[in-house]
């Protein structure tokens, strides 16, 4: 249907011919992986490689996902990994809805009929770009999965999927699957707007190697500096806004002093583009860069705009990427956490913090805690990025005994 600010929204209702169809479209598909390989051999730096069980169905659905290639700017690609999602999730029974947030689609699929939920998992089914297209194609060595997100994050979809799919009766569990999180994750505020939420707890799948409490906001400056350019053969005749941008990046640099490491828990800031002229014999009439700022609290946005301005000197506009989130890692949900995760992956870990960022960003707004995890793995977004397939069964294991 179609609501008033054009918003679509389709519900999945698998009854009847709709069953049929889709178990045919299942038993193709499924065809279709085994004749073509996935899952099975691939990459030249992975020596020999195991096939994929026929009765993994959770396996062969993640190298599915992966060959479907969702990268964050393809919107058609993820919509296609979103209703793939929704098709595996109706054939087991899972209530599903599918939002539309302008040309994307945005899945949420529960035990319960409703928006809101006791337990709201949260995690996305876009990824970043393949450094090479062998990344595309799922590879098995050794108990290890390679490929584009695998880790981040169709890794831990399929853990959610799973998750779903074993909730104990009479738990009302919802899972909200997002489309670009690796470019801002403004789909997963559009979901807690229109009001999916949860009464007791939210769990960001897109982690690892522990249970996450807390991460910083994004806040990003650009500073500018004017002047009037000309043909660099007579520079005294003009002013050059590059000398003026270079002193007063300078004089915002050497006033900072950055964390020395990740339990250093203040604001950092980084230097990350410069932007000036295109040809080599001219000056520019314009100079700009880009300052990356990690902030501890949302208050200290507007502090260090004020800070960025009177230490440059220079034109100086602000832009809040996210803001901020802590969950008190004292409570009684956070305690609970840590040591389902520590029974469940064999460790002894205490919770932590992120100075990257997450769909946390946007879930925390629900109004319940909020924690992030994840399987195990590495390289996410590299070359190389890979999961322990068992992992995901621990991961499973962790979130079933919280609800």
């Amino acid at each position: 249907m179609e609501n008033k600010n054009g918003v679509e929204c389709v519900r999945a209702e698998v009854s009847g011919k709709k069953r049929v169809k889709s178990c045919l479209r299942s038993v193709v598909s499924l065809f279709t992986l085994l004749l073509s390989g996935v899952g099975i051999a691939g990459c030249a730096n992975c020596g020999n490689v195991s096939k994929v069980e026929n009765n993994d169905a959770y396996l062969q659905l993640l190298c599915e996902l992966i060959s479907m290639r969702p990268v964050s700017s393809d919107v058609a690609a993820v919509n296609k990994v979103q209703e793939r999602m929704m098709q595996f999730l109706s054939e087991r029974g899972l209530h599903c809805t599918m939002e539309r947030d302008g040309e994307r689609n945005v899945l949420f699929a529960s035990t319960a009929p409703g928006k809101v939920q006791d337990h709201i998992l949260c995690v996305h089914l876009d990824v970043v770009p393949a450094m090479d297209e062998s990344q595309y194609t799922a590879v098995i060595k050794d108990g290890i999965l390679y490929g584009r997100g695998s880790k981040d994050c169709l890794g831990h979809a399929v853990a959610a999927a799973k998750i779903l799919c074993n909730v104990p009766a009479g738990k009302k569990v919802g899972c909200i699957f997002t489309a670009n999180e690796e470019i801002g994750g403004s789909t997963t505020a559009f979901m807690v707007q229109k009001g999916y939420r949860a009464e007791k707890c939210g769990y960001v799948l897109d982690g690892g190697n522990g249970v996450i409490y807390s991460q910083k906001g994004i806040v990003n400056y650009t500073v500018t500096a004017t002047g009037r350019g000309g043909h660099s053969s007579t520079p005294w005749l003009f002013d050059n806004p590059n000398i003026k941008l270079i002193n007063g990046l300078q004089r915002v640099l050497s006033s900072w002093e950055n964390p020395s490491s990740i339990e250093d828990w203040r604001s950092s800031l980084a230097l990350t583009v410069i932007k000036s002229g295109n040809v080599s014999n001219r000056i520019p009439d314009k100079a700009s860069a880009h300052i990356n700022v990690r902030i501890t609290r949302l208050e200290d946005a507007e502090k260090i705009y004020k800070f960025i301005c009177e230490k440059s000197g220079l034109e100086v506009k602000m832009r809040i990427g996210c803001d901020p989130f802590e969950t008190d890692p004292e409570s009684e949900v956070l305690k609970r956490a840590v040591a389902a995760y520590n029974k469940a992956f064999g460790r002894n870990v205490k919770p932590e913090r992120l100075c990257g960022a997450t769909d946390a960003r946007h879930l925390y707004k629900m109004g319940c805690p909020v924690f992030i995890t994840g399987i195990d793995g590495q390289e996410s977004h590299g070359a190389n990025e890979r999961i322990e397939i068992a992992s995901i069964d621990k991961l499973v294991s962790m979130i079933l005994e919280l609800l």
